[in-house]
């Protein structure tokens, strides 16, 4: 799976599709984590509007690169989550560790707070 990024301002937003699964998940989070090494004053936005369905392997993935970002002191912001993937996020009690914003806007808005 090829990621697709978007620079804006100091943020890089990536467009995640498909399924996240146990068989993506390693290859997106590889895909993730080269972009995050090659812009290390960048914050993040994932964009969620085509993820159809995420497993916890997929879930890891946002833990480990919010980790990751805040190490450096930078933020990861998530955005357009459908609802279906928003109930996994509340059905394990990750919902209040993400910042989710309805829109790529409105997270890059708050990233420039």
């Amino acid at each position: 799976m090829e990621l697709r990024s978007q620079k804006n301002g100091n943020a890089i937003i990536i467009f995640l599709e498909g399924r996240l699964d146990v068989h993506l998940s390693a290859e997106v989070e590889k895909g993730i984590t080269s972009l995050v090494s090659k812009n290390p004053n960048d914050n993040f936005i994932l964009n969620l509007k085509d993820v159809e369905y995420m497993s916890s392997s997929g879930l890891r993935i946002f833990v480990s690169t919010m980790r990751v970002l805040k190490e450096t002191k930078r933020l990861l912001k998530l955005s357009n989550m459908n609802s279906a993937v928003k109930k996994i996020f509340e059905v394990v009690e990750l919902i209040d560790m993400f910042d989710i914003y309805d829109t790529d806007e409105q997270a890059l808005k708050a990233l420039q707070k």
